[in-house]
């Protein structure tokens, strides 16, 4: 705390001590300074867009490693709402994507250093599967090009010969 307090300069500073000189010392603590410091420099409106940008938040294009950071830092202004890690644990799988979630919420994880950790897991797992699909897709796209090429072929081929045997040049003109 005291290296907190080192930190306040000018009005901050004259706040704190103007406070602690009107409260009895045995108040004076690390959360007591917290929240007379969130009353006093951090407005509701504020708080309550966080609390609300929390709520919404969802992974969409983040990875899972981003996805926790924006949670662990939202989730200060929204305590009430996730007060036990059970229920933290819950709210992170709900915003997680689906794909990823098919793998991770069976497990019922209420361990949030856990969750994440099957969930970074869940996500590797996802892009190895998108991998080799891909790969699978591409292979079979140059099999049917192939034989679209081949059987191609094949076709003027036989247009080339019929015409001829037909009495036709290549050039659509009669012999």
């Amino acid at each position: 705390m005291k290296c907190v307090l080192s930190l306040l300069r000018d009005s901050a500073y004259q706040w704190w001590n103007t406070l602690v000189s009107v409260v009895p010392r045995e108040r004076v603590t690390w959360e007591f300074f917290q929240e007379e410091f969130k009353k006093k420099y951090i407005s509701q409106r504020f708080i309550d867009q966080k609390r609300k940008e929390f709520l919404e938040l969802r992974q969409g294009k983040m990875s899972v490693t981003k996805y926790e950071r924006e949670f662990v830092r939202l989730n200060k202004y929204a305590r009430e709402c996730v007060s036990t890690e059970a229920i933290m644990c819950k709210r992170f799988d709900y915003g997680i994507k689906e794909d990823i979630k098919l793998f991770v919420a069976v497990l019922e994880l209420k361990e949030f250093v856990v969750l994440v950790d099957q969930t970074c897991k869940a996500e590797e797992l996802v892009k190895e599967k998108r991998k080799v699909e891909m790969e699978s897709c591409d292979s079979r796209k140059r099999q049917w090009s192939k034989s679209f090429q081949s059987s191609s072929k094949k076709s003027r081929d036989f247009f080339t010969r019929l015409a001829t045997s037909a009495g036709y040049s290549s050039k659509g003109k009669s012999k």
